[in-house]
């Protein structure tokens, strides 16, 4: 007799409350391996989804640094150059101050180029 055949005749011998109790069993055991595997794949999933969402925020990371690093560098180059303008329209005003002041000496009657025209 098969290892199947000794089976159902156990089963037939213990009665039918313990056929319907295998079969419950039997039954339970597939939900539980079904409902475990998608378990599984889900959670699989899920890890796969947040190591792209790490690599993206590294990657953010990356770009805000290069933005702030290189908005820096500009804002310096602006505060130089606005610094170099500053000075040209110090030293136009010296000359222009002088040039006035000379042609006041100079020239006491002409009113052109003065502060008032």
């Amino acid at each position: 007799m098969s290892v199947e055949q000794e089976v159902v005749r156990a089963l037939i011998d213990a009665g039918t409350g313990s056929l319907i109790a295998l079969l419950m069993l039997v039954g339970l055991y597939r939900m539980a391996r079904d409902l475990g595997e998608k378990f599984i794949d889900v959670q699989h999933r899920q890890a796969e989804a947040l190591g792209a969402q790490a690599r993206s925020v590294a990657g953010l990371t990356g770009s805000v640094r290069d933005f702030v690093r290189t908005d820096s560098t500009e804002h310096r180059e602006m505060l130089v150059l606005l610094k170099f303008i500053a000075q040209r329209q110090r030293s136009f005003d010296e000359v222009r101050s002088e040039h006035i002041k000379r042609k006041k000496q100079t020239h006491p009657h002409c009113t052109l180029g003065t502060p008032e025209h």
